[in-house]
């Protein structure tokens, strides 16, 4: 039965490489999450515009003017957020693949060595296979002498 002696470590590793994916799959969330929040302050500011200006012109100017800027600010720190993210979400990809290659080179290594294993198996019982067929010609041999 083929064991494998760095079992423990590719078990670690995979964990390792579980861990990451999470951590991906979080940060593309969050990427998105302060996307939506971006496309939803656009969609604020076109309401706002909307909602104000009437046909006789704005029905509050400095309502207006503050809910304007406040989601003009907002959405800069969204854009600023949106980098960092972007930034993170970039480590955390680097960080996956990684993670990714060092499981990849160990799944390839426990390959390697039970195709190793099972050769050496399959030689072993062959030349069992070929003592046996040698024992049973000369016990055949020995009859036919006998007789």
């Amino acid at each position: 039965m083929f064991k494998y002696r760095l079992e423990r470590i590719l078990d670690l590793r995979e964990q390792e490489l579980d861990k990451v994916k999470t951590k991906f799959q979080e940060a593309i969330g969050y990427v998105n999450q302060i996307q939506n929040k971006i496309t939803q302050n656009k969609l604020d500011q076109t309401s706002t515009q909307k909602d104000m200006v009437t046909e006789k012109g704005l029905r509050s100017p400095q309502l207006y003017l503050n809910r304007l800027k406040h989601l003009k600010n907002q959405l800069e720190d969204l854009e600023q957020d949106l980098e960092k993210a972007k930034s993170e979400l970039e480590l955390v990809r680097e960080e996956l693949v990684q993670a990714q290659q060092k499981a990849e080179v160990l799944r390839k290594h426990k390959d390697k060595k039970k195709d190793e294993f099972e050769k050496a198996e399959q030689k072993k019982e062959e030349n069992e296979m070929n003592e046996l067929a040698l024992i049973m010609k000369r016990h055949k041999e020995e009859q036919e002498k006998d007789d």
